[in-house]
C-alpha cells in the first residue's frame, strides 16, 4: 500500500509540475519538447493497454509462457501506427486533411491573465467560472479516481506492475494538466487558484486508490480493473492524445506563420519526426517492460 501511495503522489506532483511550467509555454523550444512528450504519452498509453492491461485481464501469461501475445500485440500497434503515419504523410505531401478533430491548447497569449490581479476569493471565482472550467474539474476528478483505482488494485498484486502503470499515467497527466490549467485560467481563475483546483481535482486518485487497494484483495477483482483500465488507456491514447499531438504540430506551424516564416515540407517532416520519437520510444519502453518485467520485479 505504501508503494502505491507513493506512486499516485508522484503522479500528482508530476501533473502539478506540468501546470507550474505553464508560463514558459511561449519559449520557442517548449512546444517541440511538449510534442515529444505527448508522443511519449501516446506510445506508453497504447503500449500499456495492449501489452500489459488487456493480457492481464484475460490472464494470458498463465497459459502463454512464451509471451507470443507480445509479438501479436506489437503487430497490432504497428498496424495502428502505419495508418496514423499514412494520414500524417498525406497531410505533409498531399495536403490531405484527416477527419481527426484536434484539441485546442489555449494557444492564445495568456500572459495578461497570468499577471492580472484578481482579489476575489476562491468561492467567488468558482461561482462565476465558465462551464468549461467546471467540466474540466469534474472530468479530471473522475479520471484521477480511475487512475487511483487502477494503481491501488494492481499495487496489491505486484509492485512491478504498479511501477509499469505509473509510466503512461505520468506522461499523460503531464501534458493534460498543462492544458487544463490554461483552460481554468481562461475560465476566470487566477493562477494560484487554478493550480490549487487542478491539484485538488487530481487528488481524486486517493479515494480511488484506497477503494482499489481494498477491492484488490478480492481474488477475482484484479482482471476486471485491468480490463477497465486497458480500455481507458487505449481510448485516451488514440482518441484524446493523438488529436492533441496533431494539434501541437499545428500550433508549431502557426508560430512560424506568425513570425512570417515559411512553413515548408521540411519543417513539417521535422515536426513529425519530433512527435514520432516520443511515440516510438513510448511503445518500445512498454514492450520491453512487458517482456522483461519479471527481471524488474525481482528488485522490488
Amino acid at each position: 500500500i505504501l508503494f502505491g501511495l507513493v506512486s499516485i503522489t508522484v503522479v500528482n506532483l508530476t501533473a502539478l509540475f506540468g501546470a507550474i511550467i505553464l508560463p514558459f509555454r511561449k519559449k520557442p523550444a517548449f512546444k517541440w519538447i511538449l510534442s515529444t512528450f505527448i508522443g511519449l504519452a501516446v506510445g506508453t498509453l497504447l503500449g500499456t493497454g495492449i501489452f500489459h492491461l488487456i493480457p492481464m485481464a484475460f490472464s494470458v501469461e498463465d497459459y502463454d509462457k512464451e509471451l507470443t501475445f507480445l509479438t501479436k500485440g506489437l503487430i497490432a500497434i504497428i498496424i495502428i501506427y502505419l495508418f496514423y503515419m499514412r494520414d500524417q504523410l498525406s497531410k505533409v505531401f498531399f495536403h490531405v486533411e484527416t477527419a481527426v478533430s484536434t484539441h485546442e491548447h489555449g494557444d492564445e497569449d495568456i500572459s495578461p491573465i497570468l499577471h492580472q490581479k484578481n482579489t476575489k476569493s476562491l468561492k467567488e471565482n468558482l461561482q462565476t467560472m465558465k462551464p468549461i472550467g467546471w467540466m474540466i474539474l469534474v472530468s479530471d476528478l473522475l479520471h484521477g479516481f480511475i487512475d487511483g483505482l487502477t494503481i491501488g488494485a494492481i499495487a496489491m498484486v505486484s509492485i512491478g506492475d504498479c511501477l509499469r502503470m505509473m509510466v503512461p499515467i505520468v506522461c499523460e497527466e503531464f501534458s493534460h494538466k498543462l492544458g487544463d490549467t490554461a483552460i481554468l485560467l481562461s475560465s476566470g481563475l487566477p493562477i494560484k487558484q487554478a493550480l490549487l483546483m487542478n491539484f485538488l481535482s487530481a487528488c481524486g486518485c486517493y479515494p480511488g486508490f484506497f477503494l482499489g487497494a481494498k477491492l484488490g484483495l478480492l481474488e477475482n477483482f484484479h482482471p476486471w480493473v485491468c480490463a477497465l483500465a486497458g480500455g481507458m488507456f487505449i481510448y485516451i491514447g488514440l482518441a484524446d492524445m493523438i488529436p492533441e499531438l496533431i494539434s501541437m504540430g499545428d500550433e508549431i506551424e502557426k508560430d512560424f506563420v506568425m513570425e512570417n516564416k515559411t512553413v515548408s515540407k521540411m519543417l513539417k517532416i521535422k515536426i513529425l519526426i519530433t512527435q514520432n520519437l516520443g511515440v516510438i520510444a513510448g511503445i518500445a519502453i512498454m514492450f520491453l517492460l512487458a517482456k522483461y518485467g519479471e527481471v524488474l520485479s525481482e528488485y522490488f
